[in-house]
């Protein structure tokens, strides 16, 4: 399966489909370059972004070469960067809808 960085400073690509727990996971570029290989370390669905190295906690995410919020533990290189592990900065999501995502997704913790 493939991701795509879509910016040289982004630290998450997106993934281009569903890719299981282990999977081998291809970085693109945006060019459609192969510019790394990752394991990932659960279950992530498409759409959904993947840490491309360990991000430390307080971290920003950035995708796009914009900061889309900030970690909120430490996320190893290949884990699901979703709600369970970072808080945007522009909207305050109530903790009620964070579970209920985290639960509707099985995303594992």
């Amino acid at each position: 399966m493939k991701a795509i960085k879509l910016s040289p400073t982004d630290n998450v690509a997106t993934l281009l489909g569903d890719v299981e727990k282990h999977d081998a996971v291809e970085i693109i570029s945006a060019d459609n370059e192969v510019i790394a290989e990752i394991k990932a370390l659960q279950k992530i669905t498409f759409g959904n972004k993947i840490a491309l190295g360990d991000i430390a906690n307080g971290e920003h995410i950035l995708k796009c070469g914009h900061s889309i919020g900030k970690s909120i533990v430490e996320i190893p290189l290949g884990q699901l960067v979703h709600v369970q592990n970072v808080r945007s900065e522009r909207l305050d999501i109530p903790e009620s809808i964070i579970e209920e995502i985290i639960k509707q997704m099985g995303i594992e913790q």
